[in-house]
């Protein structure tokens, strides 16, 4: 059952109104410093209903006229928790009614479209949130979606990435903003400066009561393995992962900037579906380089890099370093990587690898999706 967190007002009215300064302070430092917002900008608010999301609308409230902000609120029931999820949306949907600010409601069997897509529930429920703030931004003309993560969050992403693995991309962590199109105000507040400023404001809150079930990964990193590091290895730990991923982040920019120069001077043809590199300037690149312009060629004709992992991206490095010509690997949504003559060349087939068939069985190899 969903739970409402009442607030109750503080007495020492001097003490509020230095930590309210306080708070307002780094917001708009965090605007500022990530040039997230303009004056005029018109923002579609992701509110759940949770603490991060409603401090992040009463937040973003403050600073409307500074801006001149049009704010809009949308919500999504992901109808997984039953009548704790359409609790949640009246909640939001009182808030916004309270407020005067428009309301954008979504309600989505994500149960049915994971396991029709293949997909984990976060997985897909990330999908379906961000197509929907894409629709209503476009139907209504919001220019930016504003999100409510914050640096707990990202402090339990890193780790997380750091157990399964994860190389750059996977350790940078929650970005503060992603294409002008999605801004995160909240990314440098803690979750206790969040809920000291929703006391301020005597703002109540949902819980989420899926949030406490540990068979979900996140949850076990934030109630399990992040206490225990806290405890026993490092008191600040949050705030060492969340140094970690800004420092990852900004030397991951600027790999991926020199990265791209080395992409152009090895490039011979670039098509939607196909790009073709030459061979020789491939074969003298550091590992370290080759394996990310591999990940760029994958991801410019595939839109991303979802199923391919580091299995993928080594047996592309060794199909490069063999002197074989014709050898070609199969991966996941129809890319096809080979050899011919000089040039490396990759490719999205328009059907099925399988249907394609391969033109020469004894030296070609296909490596499938883990």
């Amino acid at each position: 059952m969903a739970v409402i967190m009442k607030i109750k007002q503080k007495n020492n009215e001097k003490l509020d109104y230095e930590l309210h300064a306080e708070l307002m302070n780094k917001f708009q430092k965090t605007i500022e410093n990530y040039n997230m917002l303009i004056c005029g900008d018109s923002v579609l608010v992701g509110v759940s209903g949770g603490p991060d999301s409603m401090g992040l609308i009463l937040f973003l409230m403050e600073v409307k006229e500074k801006y001149s902000l049009n704010l809009g609120i949308a919500h999504i029931n992901h109808n997984l928790r039953g009548k704790e999820s359409d609790r949640d949306e009246k909640f939001v949907k009182d808030f916004a009614c309270k407020t005067g600010l428009p309301f954008f409601p979504e309600k989505k069997d994500v149960t049915s479209i994971a396991k029709k897509s293949k997909l984990s529930l976060e997985e897909a429920a990330r999908n379906v949130r961000y197509s929907f703030y894409e629709k209503i931004c476009e139907k209504y003309n919001f220019s930016k979606t504003a999100l409510a993560h914050n640096c707990d969050d990202n402090a339990e992403l890193v780790l997380m990435n750091l157990l399964r693995g994860s190389g750059p991309k996977g350790l940078s962590g929650i970005p503060p903003k992603r294409n002008t199109l999605i801004i995160r105000p909240l990314i440098d507040f803690s979750k206790n400066e969040i809920l000291n400023y929703l006391e301020l404001k005597n703002q109540d809150y949902v819980i989420d009561s899926s949030n406490n079930d540990l068979y979900f990964l996140r949850n076990r990193i934030r109630h399990s393995l992040i206490p225990l590091l806290e405890k026993e290895y490092n008191p600040s730990i949050t705030d060492s992962l969340n140094r970690l991923s800004h420092i990852i982040r900004d030397e991951d920019q600027w790999m991926e900037k020199k990265i791209s120069q080395v992409f152009e001077k090895a490039l011979i043809k670039h098509e939607k579906n196909e790009i073709q590199l030459d061979y020789y300037a491939l074969s003298e690149l550091h590992r370290a380089v080759l394996r990310r312009i591999i990940r760029m060629s994958i991801k410019k004709i595939k839109g991303n890099l979802k199923r391919i992992t580091l299995k993928h991206i080594d047996a592309s490095m060794d199909l490069i370093a063999s002197a074989e010509s014709g050898k070609s690997l199969d991966f996941p949504d129809r890319i096809r990587i080979f050899k011919q003559r000089k040039k490396i060349i990759f490719k999205k087939e328009s059907m099925p690898l399988r249907q394609l068939g391969k033109k020469n069985n004894n030296c070609s190899q296909s490596i499938r999706a883990l």
